[in-house]
């Protein structure tokens, strides 16, 4: 795997833990899936926080990105640190990995043992359950690397996956958390939200409220879904979904 960090600096931090919050850009996936890029950009917005590196690498799809004025960039993910009671380490950017998942990943928890990181939490959505209804509040899942780490989860309400496939890279950076020495956690929400997913984040940032003391004004995110609720009663989508088939049903 082709890959480069080019770093900015490197913070004194604080008991740092490392949220690790990209989806695909893959468009056949992406208006189902898009819901840890649009809670990081939400918490890009709302929260301060400082670029400290940037990964590029060959796991990325092959696509770079054109600006509006007619620059062009490689696809990138960017590391930013924001001050608090625990300082914390956002991993957001264009997309998460397409290929070499497994490398990517030890590089990001490479880079995060660096910054003296100990526990991440990855941000997705679940790819085996029914879909949900439109209408309904997303629920929050849930596992993590060791029985400790899934008490936590448990502590705070969150609903434990049991015995199902946990595929990509989301998944797969808590699972090899701990060969890094650190705790993994995985929380996700069911999709069948329409895109965008202002519910999803609502519920997401809750659950980051409770573990890591995060506590931002949601009331946008709740306009936003109350529009989108209107629009979907006006089209009258069903509240009975179809069966997924396995993983990509």
């Amino acid at each position: 795997m082709w890959e480069r960090i080019e770093v900015d600096g490197k913070p004194a931090l604080k008991d740092p833990v490392l949220i690790v919050s990209l989806s695909t850009n893959l468009s056949q996936y992406r208006a189902m899936y898009s819901q840890a890029k649009e809670l990081a950009n939400f918490m890009l917005q709302e929260m301060e926080f400082t670029r400290i590196a940037t990964i590029y690498s060959s796991a990325f799809p092959p696509v770079a990105v054109i600006s509006d004025e007619g620059i062009v960039r490689l696809s990138s993910a960017e590391f930013y640190s924001h001050p608090g009671g625990r300082d914390l380490v956002l991993l957001a950017g264009d997309s998460s990995p397409h290929d070499e998942q497994y490398e990517f990943a030890e590089a990001v928890l490479r880079y995060a043992r660096e910054l003296g990181v100990n526990e991440i939490i990855s941000i997705g959505a679940r790819w085996t359950e029914q879909v949900a209804p439109p209408s309904a509040v997303p629920r929050v899942t849930g596992f993590a690397s060791d029985e400790a780490g899934v008490e936590v989860l448990k502590s705070h309400g969150i609903e434990m996956v049991k015995d199902e496939p946990a595929p990509f890279f989301a998944s797969l950076v808590v699972g090899l958390a701990e060969k890094f020495g650190m705790r993994g956690y995985k929380i996700s929400v069911d999709h069948g939200e329409p895109s965008p997913h202002p519910l999803s984040v609502i519920q997401l940032l809750g659950v980051l409220e409770k573990m890591f003391g995060i506590k931002l004004q949601t009331e946008a995110l709740e306009a936003m879904a109350k529009e989108m609720a209107k629009e979907i009663q006006s089209i009258d989508i069903p509240d009975t979904p179809r069966e997924r088939a396995g993983v990509y049903g």
